[in-house]
């Protein structure tokens, strides 16, 4: 392996500095001679710059130059290749720019698994590193179940490579089992989080006999984990089994205070970003919010009392550090962190590379520590990312794509969807909508429980309606006013605040979609899942609902940007949560399940998994089936969409004989069809069956052909006009 120095020691930024300028000039005279230290000192110093404030724009440069110089020399030094790229990913993901750094990260990890096949010493470990920094750019472009899998496969690594005489790597194995536990829990499966993140805490208590103690940095990093587990647990309503995790985190806070007091601050920023506080007789207490405006102390998580004197609530602002540790801790949600001061790379073997934050540079995500005082970069958490855009094309529904040509092939029928979340359109809230008085969701404090959340909900109303009939370009102004109340009314309501401007900013990507404004759509939605995920453990019966419609939202806002592989992880994600939601509540869901598999069909046709495509249609039309046996009239739209997405799939994979039924089927139903809400994707679906007809007549099926020509001609003459 190549040598290895933790960037800066003993050397100042600016002697540095010059150091490189010497060596380009020189590398230029005599490549050969000095290329390799080139390479080196570049890694040092743009290591170092990541951890100056607003620097990390340049210390991104130079780790692409360290990047290209390690290209050319190749050979022994593809190690310095894979941990500059490792760390540019990092940085990339910390300033936004989340398809280079995905690009980065690929390639860090390509390049560990070649080393790997070598043979080379110390790779494997690097290896789990960049799984989890490729897991975390991943997740930022919306691809969460690809990040899941490299996170599965960092754990699996490190479990491998952990030493059971002396327990040599488990403190990175319980890093990676905390990240792959928190990205469980933001993709709402909390029950199936709970089980890394118990044996994450079990791995920290392992390592507490451990020779010499451990370091600060290891007891951050099971403090947060126990914290996590806690925080999860609660959500699932387990409160007694979450306090001796409560308990324990703050004991270990207690034990750092005692090391390293200034270490501490990282923890109390994390408590306060869930609504939690150490109390003075050392526990974690919960806060919450009386009606008369200012916070109080709710019951302490661990048992303890708060007490008349526990001290008011943390400012929500992230506090500002320098210094060797910095880092706001990891959760089992998705939380903003404002990162400030300085941050230090780990410069060992373990590939776990802190990301140095500066200024006021926000991301989302959750971490875990590494050791020696230094923080490991892991996840960052964003549903997707506006900046990188392919051709957008032409958009016909709120959540489906475009039109099938004869040309290009079958692609997709959108369902029967309303023009906003939930069954029943716009005018109806539906089960996302709806879920906060549904579940009971609590009033919110002061003036935003009363005159501000009900001015909000007015404007909502009457946006969608005018979206409904058809005018979401008058439809934003509504949206857009109640966007900006709802920033205010969210400033100190936790999850209420929250959910009430996710809601705002679900309605208003629709208005913006449907008016054409599809990348200010986009952004939209993706903060309506950021909020969402931030605040599922807090109130999961009411956030559930909306983030499942939310992701589907987004997978549509990807796809009609071109993006169609970063669609598929959101409208999967989508489906999972739906099932969960139809499982409880099989009346208020089936629908929206049948809907959002339709989608994720949708999706998986434009990424040509065709296979995968036809499985979620077979069972989104079973549900539409079952339904439409129950209420023909409500269902009949759906269950045609059904049933000539099943043909185009079938089409698509040769299966020329089973297309004529569906087909035929569709067809038959649609005789019935009076009328066609302005909402239903009829352009999309007479395209559709104006391209089986061609599709049946070119192989042998001359009278359906003729029927489904003749009903995709009446289609586009009853369609309403584009309203969107």
């Amino acid at each position: 392996m190549a040598e290895r120095e933790t960037p800066g020691a003993g050397t100042p930024l600016d002697e540095l500095g010059r150091t490189v300028a010497a060596l380009r000039r020189a590398a230029r005279a005599d490549p050969g001679r000095y290329l390799p230290r080139l390479g080196y000192t570049l890694l040092r110093f743009g290591s170092l710059l990541a951890t100056e404030p607003g620097r990390m724009a340049e210390s991104v440069d130079v780790l692409g130059e360290a990047a290209e110089v390690y290209r050319r020399l190749s050979g022994e030094h593809l190690p310095g290749l894979g941990i500059a790229l490792q760390r540019q990913a990092l940085g990339l993901g910390a300033l936004g720019r989340h398809q280079e750094g995905l690009g980065a990260a690929r390639e860090a990890v390509e390049v560990w698994r070649g080393l790997v096949a070598e043979g080379v010493e110390g790779s494997r470990a690097e290896l789990a590193g960049a799984l989890l920094v490729l897991g975390g750019r991943l997740a930022e472009t919306g691809r969460h179940h690809e990040a899941l899998d490299r996170v599965h496969e960092a754990v699996e690594t490190r479990r491998l490579l952990v030493d059971r005489a002396d327990g040599t790597g488990r403190t990175e194995l319980a890093s990676a089992l905390q990240e792959l536990g928190v990205k469980l829990g933001e993709m709402g499966r909390q029950e199936e989080a709970l089980v890394p993140l118990r044996a994450s805490v079990a791995a920290y208590r392992e390592t507490a006999g451990a020779a010499g103690g451990r370091s600060v940095g290891d007891l951050g990093g099971h403090a947060v984990a126990a914290f996590a587990t806690g925080r999860t647990l609660l959500g699932l309503g387990r409160t007694g089994e979450a306090r001796p995790y409560f308990a324990e985190a703050a004991a270990l806070h207690t034990e750092i205070t005692t090391r390293e007091p200034a270490a501490t601050a990282f923890l109390d920023h994390l408590f306060a970003l869930h609504g939690h506080r150490l109390t003075y007789e050392g526990g974690i207490a919960a806060w919450t919010r009386t009606p008369d405006g200012p916070t109080s102390p709710d019951r302490p998580e661990d048992g303890t009392s708060g007490g008349p004197n526990a001290p008011d609530r943390p400012d929500a602002t992230p506090p500002t550090r320098t210094g060797t540790t910095i880092r706001a801790g990891a959760s089992a949600g998705d939380e903003t962190e404002a990162w400030t001061g300085a941050a230090t790379w780990t410069g060992t073997a373990s590939g776990d590379e802190t990301a140095a934050r500066t200024g006021a540079a926000a991301r989302t995500g959750a971490a875990t520590w590494a050791g020696a005082a230094t923080w490991t970069e892991t996840a960052a958490r964003t549903g997707a990312s506006a900046g990188d855009e392919t051709a957008a094309r032409t958009e016909t529904s709120a959540r489906t794509v475009p039109t099938a040509s004869a040309e290009d092939g079958p692609t997709a029928s959108g369902p029967a969807e309303p023009a906003a979340p939930g069954r029943g359109g716009p005018t109806s809230p539906g089960p996302a909508a709806s879920a906060a008085s549904d579940q009971g969701d609590p009033t919110p404090p002061g003036p935003a429980g009363s005159a501000l959340f009900e001015r909000i909900d007015r404007l909502n109303a009457q946006g969608l309606a005018l979206a409904d009939s058809g005018r979401p370009g008058l439809a934003v102004e509504p949206l857009t006013e109640a966007l900006a109340l709802g920033r205010a009314a969210a400033v100190g309501t936790g999850a209420v605040g929250a959910v009430s401007l996710a809601r705002t900013l679900h309605h208003l990507a629709f208005a913006r979609a449907w008016s054409g404004r599809r990348t200010e759509a986009l952004e939209a939605v993706d903060e309506a899942v950021h909020l969402c995920r931030r605040h599922l453990v807090d109130a999961p019966e009411t956030v559930r609902p909306l983030l499942a419609d939310a992701t589907d939202s987004l997978g549509s806002r990807l796809a009609v940007l071109g993006r169609h592989r970063d669609a598929i992880a959101p409208a999967t994600e989508s489906a999972a949560l739906f099932r969960q939601l139809a499982r409880a509540d099989p009346a208020a869901y089936r629908d929206e399940l049948a809907r959002v598999l339709n989608n994720l069909s949708i999706r998986l046709c434009d990424a040509d998994r065709h296979a995968e495509a036809l499985a979620a249609t077979e069972e989104s039309l079973e549900i539409q089936r079952s339904l439409h046996r129950e209420d023909p009239a409500a269902h009949l739209p759906g269950l045609v969409h059904a049933l000539a997405n099943l043909a185009l799939r079938l089409a698509r994979l040769d299966r020329h004989d089973e297309v004529a039924a569906p087909t035929a089927e569709a067809v038959r139903h649609l005789r019935h069809l009076d009328r066609i809400h302005p909402n239903n994707d009829v352009a999309a679906l007479a395209e559709s069956l104006a391209w089986l007809g061609g599709y049946l007549r070119r192989h042998g099926h001359r009278d359906t052909a003729r029927d489904t020509e003749r009903a995709a001609g009446e289609l586009r003459r009853r369609a309403p006009k584009p309203g969107r």
